[in-house]
């Protein structure tokens, strides 16, 4: 007995986990499918009795394609859940520092150019106390000063030139902007706004220290070794993430599996006997992942030499551009990744002449024989006009 269902929220993971316990196969398929198949087969009818009848008949049309659903263990659906409830704070946190420096843009344009870097500790502080600019004229230098110094850290002095020069900044920004709107900015009610806003930034910061301390724990009880980090552009933060949505990794057949999961490979365009390469890549996988893939190979493109040569001969010798080059290259670490877990060996980063090579000696040789020039980086920026549009500019011309 075969059962196929849609994923509604999480409510078919409990009937899902029940179903395989009583030795039924469980099928789940993307809704976009049963949409596009519900077009066909009942094309002006929406109903649940519709739905299971395209979802009775899904298996017709390609049971090559539909894999039985793999419900995790413990500790992979709990990995699963905790970095996408991370990914969910970044958001918030991103969404946040816009929404500040929007605020920061209309009320008080010159006081972004003298805060000390986005979302520190001391330019959290900075906003939360100290926006309202009558506020900041009214308070003695002295003060001021030891109010930075307060709530400096990180790479922020506690004492010096620094603390002093912002000081002065602070009053000039202050200055500016009163001479700039006088009373025609509530001040007071922007203060209130924004220090509501900055509480939120901590709070999540708060909870995003927690998670990573959490899936940390998790993903040293699933692999004590961190075989994952061995890999260059993989580090303790997209570690558990890959782990999480990836579960078991013998769950899959081969890499080109896996890649199928990711979504990691291009549409298919073929049609009369001609094949149509270079298509874009599919718009399926799990989006957290892309982006994970996406961000460790911008990494390590720079540290291990076999993929910044994938990267430059797409740049240089086929003229692809940034975006592309980093999709090519994140297929080739998805490869890294799969025999890692697979093997149960760490990565062993290599030269060319696959000698071992630590990651500052990788570093330095991409950086020293196959970094790609910059004149061709900023020639792929530059997009080429369309035919037409270099037709109406040759016209424009020539009547000048």
């Amino acid at each position: 007995m075969t059962a196929v269902m849609e994923p509604t929220g999480m409510s078919w993971f409990p009937v899902a986990t029940w179903l395989k316990q009583s030795g039924v196969t469980v099928i789940r398929v993307k809704g976009q499918r049963v949409k596009a198949l519900r077009k066909y087969l009942s094309e002006h009818a929406k109903t649940d009795t519709a739905d299971a009848h395209v979802l009775g008949a899904l298996p017709g049309f390609g049971t090559r394609n539909l894999d039985p659903v793999i419900v995790p263990s413990a500790p992979y659906q709990g990995l699963q859940r905790l970095t996408k409830q991370r990914n969910r704070y970044q958001a918030q946190i991103g969404a946040s520092r816009r929404r500040l420096l929007d605020l920061i843009r209309w009320a008080c344009p010159s006081l972004e150019a003298v805060l000390p870097g986005p979302l520190t500790q001391l330019t959290l502080a900075i906003l939360e106390k100290l926006l309202d600019p009558r506020k900041v004229l009214a308070m003695r230098s002295s003060t001021l000063v030891r109010f930075l110094a307060r709530h400096a850290s990180g790479d922020h002095p506690q004492s010096g030139p620094f603390i002093a020069t912002l000081a002065q900044n602070l009053k000039s920004a202050a200055k500016e902007t009163l001479a700039l709107y006088g009373d025609h900015v509530d001040f007071t009610a922007l203060q209130c706004e924004v220090a509501q806003e900055v509480e939120h930034v901590r709070l999540w910061q708060r909870h995003i220290e927690v998670l990573e301390q959490r899936t940390t724990e998790i993903s040293r009880q699933i692999h004590p070794d961190n075989l994952l980090q061995s890999i260059p552009g993989i580090g303790p933060v997209l570690a558990p993430l890959i782990l999480g949505v990836l579960g078991d990794i013998h769950r899959f057949r081969s890499v080109d599996h896996l890649r199928g999961f990711c979504g990691l490979f291009p549409v298919c365009s073929s049609s009369g006997g001609v094949d149509r390469p270079g298509q874009r890549l599919a718009q399926s996988g799990n989006n957290r992942l892309k982006c994970a893939l996406y961000t460790a190979a911008d990494v390590a493109r720079k540290i291990d030499p076999e993929l910044a040569v994938v990267y430059r001969r797409l740049m240089v010798d086929k003229g692809h551009h940034h975006k592309q080059a980093l999709c090519a290259v994140a297929n080739r670490l998805l490869n890294r990744i799969y025999h890692v877990l697979k093997t149960g060996q760490p990565y062993v980063l290599r030269d060319l002449d696959h000698n071992p090579i630590s990651f500052q000696e990788g570093k330095r040789l991409v950086k020293d024989t196959l970094s790609v020039p910059q004149e061709v980086r900023e020639s792929r920026r530059k997009h080429p006009l369309a035919p037409g549009m270099k037709t109406t500019i040759k016209k424009m011309t020539q009547k000048t």
